[in-house]
This record gives structure tokens, sequence and C-alpha cells, in this order.
């Protein structure tokens, strides 16, 4: 009686577990994204999101979008490429990601996607938008390539500056990497 007692609970407890994981999954996205705030009076929205988790295929991938929202057409000056060009993040603990435009197969080795090249310059574009017209570039996250550990934990500074007539704003994201 006992023996069945105990093979009962046994296998009621093992499909428990099973069940309890099913019904909630733990997994937690190693990387998010925190906004800052648009500046007061810059006559347009940003955003930026996070499109994939890294994966033996692709690194992690995030998008940063733009959104006119002026009554008039107007023009403004990005650095190229529109509407975000700030390629190195720094953590405060001096760890570096890198944004690429879009990653080779050769960046992904020691399961890890790392970038030797740094990215962006001081090339700039103007753009003309009309009321609600936008833009986004999306770009792949890589390991810089003097970090020793693959997307060190830490949150990541990138920033850029926009221009529309004749002043200029700043805005940006923090990219986290989480453990």
């Amino acid at each position: 009686m006992r023996r069945r007692a105990l093979l009962g609970t046994l296998g009621t407890s093992v499909t428990a577990g099973c069940l309890g994981n099913i019904l909630h999954d733990t997994r937690v996205s190693r990387f998010t994204i925190d906004n800052d705030s648009v500046p007061e009076k810059f006559p347009a929205t940003l955003s930026a999101d996070l499109r994939s988790e890294p994966t033996a295929e692709h690194p992690a991938r995030i998008r940063v979008r733009f959104e006119y929202t002026g009554d008039e057409p107007r023009s403004f000056r990005f650095s190229y490429p529109a509407p975000f060009a700030d390629t190195l993040g720094i953590a405060a603990d001096g760890s570096k990601l890198v944004l690429k435009y879009e990653a080779d197969p050769g960046d992904h080795h020691d399961g890890c996607w790392w970038s030797k090249t740094i990215y962006g310059g001081t090339a700039t574009e103007n753009r003309r938008f009309d009321p609600d017209e936008g833009a986004h570039v999306e770009w792949s996250v890589l390991t810089h390539e003097a970090m020793e550990s693959c997307y060190p934990s830490g949150s990541y500074r990138f920033e850029d500056e926009y221009t529309v007539a004749g002043r200029t704003y700043e805005w940006g994201v923090h990219l986290n990497v989480h453990e």
C-alpha cells in the first residue's frame, strides 16, 4: 500500500512539474531596450525596439523608427544612415557592443556574433518629410572583438543627433544585456 502511494505521489509530482513548465514559460529575453524621451519641441517621434534575440543563424537585431509629426513638409539632417547611426555602445564597465547594418556569416564564430569593424562616421544626409511620413533602420547587434565574453551583461548607450530648423536635438537608447 505504501509503495502505491509513494509511486502515485511521485507520478503526480513529475506530471505537475512538467505541466508547470509548460504553463509558466520562464524564458526571459536577454536583451531589453530603454528609449529616451523624445526631446521637447522636436517635431517627430523616435523609438527603438528589439526585433530578435541572437541565434546561430543571426545576431540580435534592433529597429529604430522616426515619424515626422509636424503639419507642413520639413527637412531634417541625420547622421547616415537615417534615422539612427550611432554604432558603438559602451557600458559603464567599458564593455562594448557594435551595431552593424548587416552581419556576415563570418561574423559568427566560437558560438557568438563578433565585430572587428566599428561603423559610422561623420556622414550626414538631409531628408524632407511630409506630415506622418517616417523612416526606419535595422541594425544587427554584435559583440566588439576586444571583449572576452559574448554579449557581456550591461547597459550600452547609443545616441544620435537630429537637426531641424537650425536646432539640434539628441536622442538615444540604452540596450540592456541581462545574464
